[in-house]
């Protein structure tokens, strides 16, 4: 494996040097899952995660904080001589997983946008294909129907661009870089058995249990996706629907409902509500922890002008006691 092969961002990969495997995430395609998955094989700790400030809305998603783990190095980051030693034939199992790009889209839009996730308001709040908090299916409706467009019409937008929304086949490079296999999230099950089964043969031993993680309440209705819809995301993902075999333009696993239910509206408002609530306390956290660090860094400067004052003191009185008791004095 060289260099020049590996994906552009550099925090998704995940080494696991003992058990001569590599995960390559890509975003809303089960990642949050397989990190923790990936998490347990190397003995990273829950706690490390979840102590963690930053904005997640809950202890899953902390696990997404790369500068947290300790012990999963990433490709990038290794030494030529460990990176070259690192390819399917020479026993490594280095595997990704994909979705579905019409699924993958809708749940990058209601996890980031819809359910306002803070990072994303603070970033994108503004903008006017931002969805609004719902208060009938139809707004859904429009408000997912636009952001495809913009999509669509805007490709190099920092938005269509993020790792959460932008095609997988960009995000893999499956065409330069080496995998033992890309897994769709149907073939999970042969995914966790094609790991254990390799992982036996590394001297592991135990059951994979794979973590239940949804950040999604409301399942797509079918009837968003109208046919403008679906022509903008096969455009958009044209690379992956090639690339990675998906014949139909639509997941099986659409909802045929005409409309979301009362209940479901006020569990999107009430999750809406949350994330405000978590954001207001990590930035007032974030504020107490700034002031500390502050505080330290003050009493360290006083200590350091302190200290020698009290010493010359010190030696001031040793001296003169010295000469009091010198002869002649």
């Amino acid at each position: 494996m060289r260099r020049d092969q590996l994906p552009p961002h550099r925090t998704a990969t995940y080494v696991m040097p003992r058990w001569r495997a590599v995960y390559v995430s890509v975003n809303k395609a089960a990642c949050t899952s397989m990190k923790w998955l990936v998490a347990g094989l190397q003995g990273e700790r829950p706690e490390q995660f979840h102590i963690s400030m930053s904005r997640e809305v809950g202890r899953a998603m902390t696990i997404h904080k790369r500068s947290l783990w300790e012990h999963t190095p990433m490709l990038h980051r290794l030494p030529r001589a460990r990176l070259e030693a690192i390819s399917p034939e020479a026993g490594w199992f280095i595997f990704a997983v994909v979705r579905h790009p019409a699924a993958r889209v809708w749940s990058a839009w209601q996890s980031k946008l819809l359910l306002r996730e803070p990072a994303w308001v603070e970033r994108f709040g503004r903008e006017p294909w931002f969805p609004r908090v719902p208060t009938t299916t139809e707004e859904i409706a429009e408000d997912f129907a636009r952001f495809v467009q913009f999509i669509d019409e805007e490709p190099d937008h920092p938005m269509a661009r993020n790792r959460h929304v932008a095609p997988q086949a960009r995000l893999l490079v499956p065409d330069r870089m080496e995998y033992s296999r890309i897994y769709g999230t149907r073939e999970i099950p042969q995914l966790l058995s094609d790991l254990e089964t390799h992982l036996r043969a590394q001297g592991w031993e135990g059951k994979l249990v794979l973590p239940n993680s949804n950040e999604t309440p409301l399942r797509p209705l079918a009837s968003f996706f109208t046919d403008p819809v679906r022509e903008r995301i096969r455009r958009v993902y044209a690379e992956d629907f090639e690339r990675f075999g998906y014949a139909d333009d639509l997941p099986d696993s659409l909802d045929r409902s005409d409309r979301y239910s009362a209940e479901a509206l006020g569990e999107v408002a009430r999750l809406v509500d949350r994330a405000e609530r978590i954001n207001d306390v990590i930035l007032r956290a974030r504020t107490f922890q700034k002031a500390a660090a502050a505080a330290e860094e003050r009493a360290r400067e006083l200590e350091s002008r302190t200290v020698p004052r009290r010493a010359r003191r010190f030696a001031g009185r040793a001296r003169r006691r010295i000469e009091r008791a010198l002869p002649g004095r």
